[in-house]
């Protein structure tokens, strides 16, 4: 993990840091890229637009992560159900994302299972399409216990999934017995390393290994015990890899998903859509904003420069407008400049 890492996970766990900068900050150009609903109803009505313009679904998340008062979690448990429970009234995939330190790990690992079992029963009451309770992948201290938490719930045959690391060395292993079993995995590269011998090193070789494990994680034996693939990137050349592995391997469009996270080309969200391939998009809504920024900031140092941008003075309104014109972010257009030039003139 480097030093730029664990300064970013360090103030996501600061109250002093989100006391400060939260009020001051809002919900800033950095905050609306990344987070678009206040509410689990704005949410929900953002997943059938969603759904019904461009045939992209969606995982909801509620905002807040190392939390250790069971009162904050209590609330995000309850969020998340409702959430669930509204999906499934509209006829979408009861899929929803869950930090086990969201809802109670940091008080006991029993009222984090216990939270999670609650999830995991109200996905399996209202489910449609392609439901899950995922549960995302935190920094690296809670690795064990969250896969501890996932077979849990898998012994009591309840809807779980689980985020896994390409970076890792020992994701082929955590891997393995899932491909066994009617789960799913959302693949992602990883943000946190722990270093040359846990994890591999650097992008090309991260990259590899997310394309090995994605060729395992689409094999007929997988397909045939029901598993369901998941692959989160914003790299549109393993995309293009994942689906050719996929097409190779007799999977249908139905049969698997690339993830994107909310606010982040868009425009290639669609054009995989148009070209037959399942798009599902992870989609934060609440107010406890802070810890989940910091940790895109921590991923992606440029993601800072939307904070700095975001305060800049009305005079630089114009030029932004005129660069935003000429950038391209992600293969499409700065949006995040438009917005500020938008908000200075206003």
């Amino acid at each position: 993990m480097t030093a730029w890492q664990r300064t970013a996970i360090a103030i996501a766990r600061s109250r002093m840091a989100k006391t400060l900068a939260q009020p001051v900050i809002g919900r800033t150009l950095l905050a609306r890229r990344f987070i678009a609903y206040g509410t689990v109803n704005d949410a929900v009505s953002a997943a059938r637009a969603l759904h019904s313009g461009a045939g992209i679904t969606a995982s909801l998340f509620y905002l807040g992560e190392y939390i250790d008062d069971p009162a904050r979690a209590e609330e995000t448990v309850s969020q998340t159900c409702r959430a669930a429970s509204l999906l499934g009234v509209h006829g979408l995939d009861v899929h929803v994302s869950i930090d086990p330190t969201a809802i109670g790990y940091l008080t006991s690992a029993k009222l984090c299972r216990r939270n999670a079992e609650r999830v995991a029963h109200a996905v399996a009451s209202n489910a449609r399409g392609h439901s899950w309770v995922m549960l995302d992948m935190e920094d690296l201290s809670v690795l064990e216990p969250t896969l501890a938490l996932l077979h849990h719930l898998l012994a009591q045959d309840l809807p779980a999934a689980i985020t896994l690391q390409a970076r890792l060395r020992r994701t082929r292993d955590d891997l393995a017995p899932l491909l066994e079993k009617p789960t799913s995995v959302r693949l992602v590269k990883g943000a946190f390393p722990l270093g040359p011998e846990h994890d591999y090193q650097g992008s090309t070789e991260t990259s590899r290994n997310f394309l090995s494990l994605a060729s395992v994680m689409l094999s007929p034996a997988a397909r045939k015990a029901g598993f369901y693939p998941s692959f989160g990137t914003h790299d549109d050349v393993l995309a293009r890899e994942v689906i050719k592995l996929a097409r190779a391997n007799g999977w249908q469009p139905d049969q698997y998903e690339i993830e994107f996270l909310y606010g982040v080309r868009t425009l290639w969200q669609r054009e995989l859509r148009n070209d037959g391939v399942a798009v599902r998009v992870y989609l934060p809504f609440g107010t406890d904003w802070w810890p989940y920024v910091m940790r895109r900031i921590g991923e992606n140092p440029r993601n800072l420069l939307l904070v700095t941008r975001s305060l800049l003075p009305r005079a630089g309104a114009a030029r932004l407008a005129a660069r935003a014109d000429r950038r391209r972010v992600d293969g499409e257009r700065d949006d995040a400049d438009v917005e500020i030039a938008r908000q200075r003139q206003a």
